[in-house]
């Protein structure tokens, strides 16, 4: 391939992911007439190659594209250029664009993947966790959505207390204590999702210059919405007993950090739970240097055999943890409803903030969830998830075990196997080759680093058992036939 495409230059070290940098060299190249209307782009695989890039981020930069309407997609005939030169916009910012305060561009590009993959409803669902379909709690839910309705038929007219649906409220300060945390009335709010929590706490704590320290590889969402907030990262590697706490104290020694981000039970996306002597070891450190934990508790419910350890909060006798947990990993994704506990001060300044951004919370879906949790279907239900998650994890390790050129770090709870490919194969090359048929997460979509190329993420809840085995003999398939090659 040459001609126009030979143009294109790519900066792995530019703050821009590839993709963008692509989508906006091609607009450049429209804008300035090289690329004509109607003019047919080379196959995303092809173009792949010849950038010597992943075909994932080929589809990206098309998807980036097609949003600016720029190109457009014609099944059958392939990809084409709509827009005509507009040399204006070469050289200049409209004047909102340069009061931008955060560059978005600089996000993990990731989760906008994932959420593409969760789109195709052909592919088999390895990428995005959801809820394996034979114990989807939907219909549970619906019922007592109308049961809701039919009993309270003017509670969508009524206004939500910030702080929660006060039947949910009050619920929850009795459910949280099988976990051995106790707080009081005012220690408690309900938010929608774990994200919301995260995105509360970033607006009250953090601001230009702040500190935070996270694991990686980790959640990268809740890292771009600390970065929002101006913060910068610190991250910390983990082994099998979770954060390194040497690296851990030497940042804090040398750092003014605001708080520690970490997901201690089930780990995101290694599956690691950390250890009781560790987890003492941490809570010293937090003490001494006077620094805030954050603990994201999405999983630690879904254990498969012995229970786990008690959340970190409840071993916090100093006020210095804030917790939160979120029902969409134990119901499914599209339930936005968690809890957030905090000492008094700070849940008020939450509340505050949240009534800002979120006056007049879902209360319908408050009360649906509070009638779930009250006529006692949650416990039931949670059982089911367990036995049938095992079913999976088993199912992943038998699969992946067929190859020797990949290897799986077995969790004992959670939604997630974290992977490894042991010869080379890149797991972003691994995605190219599987999609459209299977998603998974590459390695480096976790991390902010770039690193764990050769690692790669599957969750294993969201397809049927049927298509989980499909999906798995597909990716061992593919590696296997790859490892050949080398």
């Amino acid at each position: 391939m040459t001609g126009i495409w030979q143009d294109i230059k790519l900066d792995s070290e530019h703050k821009l992911p590839l993709y963008k940098q692509i989508s906006e060299q091609v607009e450049k190249m429209v804008y300035q007439g090289k690329l004509k209307p109607g003019t047919r782009l080379p196959a995303e695989r092809k173009l792949a190659d010849y950038l010597q890039v992943s075909r994932m981020t080929i589809t990206l930069a098309n998807e980036d594209m097609k949003t600016k309407g720029i190109i457009r997609s014609q099944q059958g005939s392939g990809t084409f250029i709509m827009r005509g030169p507009r040399r204006e916009r070469v050289h200049t910012k409209t004047k909102w664009q340069s009061n931008f305060v955060y560059e978005t561009d600089t996000m993990n590009h990731g989760l906008e993947a994932i959420i593409k993959f969760g789109q195709n409803s052909e592919s088999i669902q390895l990428a995005r966790a959801g809820t394996a379909p034979e114990i989807h709690p939907g219909i549970g839910i619906s019922e007592c959505l109308a049961e809701c309705l039919r009993k309270h038929p003017k509670l969508i007219q009524l206004p939500s207390p910030t702080q929660g649906y006060e039947p949910l409220h009050s619920y929850m300060l009795e459910w949280l204590k099988e976990s051995e945390l106790y707080p009081k009335k005012s220690e408690m709010m309900i938010v929608s999702g774990a994200m919301q929590g995260l995105d509360l706490i970033s607006r009250l704590f953090l601001g230009p210059g702040d500190y935070v320290i996270v694991e990686e590889p980790g959640f990268q969402v809740a890292s771009d919405a600390f970065t929002a907030s101006g913060a910068q990262i610190l991250r910390i590697t983990l082994d099998k007993e979770g954060m390194k706490l040497d690296n851990l104290e030497q940042l804090l020694r040398n750092f003014p950090v605001k708080f520690i981000y970490l997901n201690p039970t089930f780990h995101n996306p290694t599956g690691i739970t950390m250890s009781q002597k560790r987890r003492q070891d941490l809570l010293v450190l937090a003490k001494k240097y006077h620094v805030l934990i954050i603990e994201d508790d999405p999983t630690g419910l879904l254990y498969y055999g012995k229970k786990p350890a008690p959340p970190l909060k409840a071993r916090d006798e100093e006020g210095m943890i804030i917790y939160i947990r979120s029902f969409s990993k134990y119901l499914f994704p599209e339930l936005r409803v968690g809890v957030l506990v905090a000492p008094e001060g700070v849940i008020t300044n939450l509340t505050k903030i949240k009534q800002r951004i979120d006056l007049h919370s879902n209360v319908l879906t408050q009360a649906a969830v509070y009638t779930f949790l009250s006529e006692g279907r949650l416990t039931p239900h949670l059982q089911r998830v367990r036995k049938a998650y095992k079913v999976r994890v088993d199912m992943v390790q038998e699969a992946l075990s067929k190859s020797k050129a990949v290897s799986v770090q077995v969790p004992e709870g959670g939604i997630f196997a974290w992977c490894k490919l042991e010869h080379g194969l890149s797991s972003e090359r691994l995605l190219d080759l599987a999609l459209p048929d299977v998603s998974l997460v590459p390695g480096n979509w976790m991390s902010g680093t770039g690193m764990y190329e050769n690692y790669f993420r599957l969750a294993f809840t969201n397809p049927s058992l049927e298509q989980l085995k499909r999906g798995l003999n597909k990716i061992v398939e593919i590696i296997d036939r790859e490892d050949m090659k080398t």
